[in-house]
């Protein structure tokens, strides 16, 4: 009777321990002189180099002989994010720091995930976090082109990569995952610019989550970057159309008046028979008396054929006309 209530006891020891363990499982170190005993835990934000050990560190745990650690949920935040355990080296080896120290997840306190014994540092592992999941098969698909990317075509590689995120991925941690990817080979910018309302269409639905903001800040201010410089080339190309306009304006105002002005010094001949005749006599010398016995008419229609004559040859008197005989 005692061994069974102490078993029972165990038991539900084990259960109420691994009940406030959000992580646990094994590590297997081959050479355990070379590393720390320790190992850390931090938060990422989407945005942040996967390989860099400069995060902030929630916490760290001692590992046990056997490689087992554990650490508590209440480290973990109720909503998922990215984590990140790693070990560090106890001296500069460029052995140990060609091998893969570090393992990267998403999780939730309400979830756990556990690591099971394997070759590597950090092995498979088991998860009951949806986004983590995803992020699994995500990276199944992005291996699948990685190897050949270089090769790839830019655009067929976006394409299969958008195709994907928008129709499969479903979680939008992951989905943004999947956009710093983008961002990291310099594509993001061209696919925003291609598709500006889908991104802008998944802002929204980000801001309406429940996602801290911080993690997708990247991505806002990267839309707000691209829509200032598309503002900013709209102004510069509007600035350059109305300069080119205002320089016709001023070429065809410069035409205009020189064409006028040449009209002007070179009036149109338009003068009658009778109005030749008077001006020739003009030129002559003859008087408007003179004139008028000559051809047999008036005086005063003399004097309105002169009126005639100098308005069709743009002068005013008898000096301008002499001028331009």
């Amino acid at each position: 009777m005692k061994i069974k209530l102490i078993l029972l006891t165990l038991f539900i020891s084990c259960i109420s321990i691994h009940a406030q363990n959000c992580v646990s499982g094994y590590v297997n170190i081959d050479h355990p002189d070379s590393w720390e005993k320790q190992i850390y835990l931090s938060q990422l934000s989407v945005d942040e180099h996967t390989n860099s050990h400069n995060s902030q560190i929630i916490a760290s745990v001692p590992i046990q002989e056997d490689g087992f650690f554990a650490f508590d949920k209440n480290l973990f935040t109720a909503n998922s994010n990215i984590y990140k355990l790693y070990l560090n080296p106890k001296r500069k080896n460029k052995l140990v720091h060609k091998i893969k120290n570090f393992k990267l997840f998403i999780l939730s306190k309400k979830d756990t995930i556990f690591f099971k014994k394997g070759t590597s540092i950090f092995s498979d592992y088991t998860t009951s976090n949806k986004a983590d999941l995803e992020w699994q098969k995500l990276k199944k698909f992005e291996s699948l082109y990685e190897s050949s990317f270089a090769q790839l075509d830019t655009a067929q590689y976006l394409m299969e990569t958008k195709g994907y995120v928008k129709d499969s991925l479903q979680i939008l941690l992951v989905k943004l995952i999947s956009i710093k990817k983008l961002d990291d080979k310099n594509l993001l910018e061209k696919d925003i610019k291609a598709n500006p309302r889908y991104y802008q269409d998944l802002l929204n639905e980000l801001k309406s989550s429940e996602l801290n903001p911080m993690q997708y800040a990247y991505l806002e201010n990267k839309l707000i970057l691209l829509s200032k410089n598309v503002v900013q080339q709209k102004y510069s190309i509007s600035l350059l159309l109305n300069g080119i306009g205002l320089l016709i304006i001023i070429t065809l105002l410069i035409f205009y008046l020189r064409s006028r002005k040449k009209s002007k010094s070179n009036p149109s001949f338009s003068l009658s028979k009778q109005e030749n005749t008077i001006k020739n006599l003009i030129i002559e010398g003859k008087s408007n008396k003179e004139i008028a016995n000559e051809l047999f008419i008036s005086l005063s229609t003399v004097k309105t054929h002169i009126t005639n004559i100098y308005s069709k040859l743009n002068i005013s008197n008898r000096k301008e006309l002499l001028l331009r005989k």
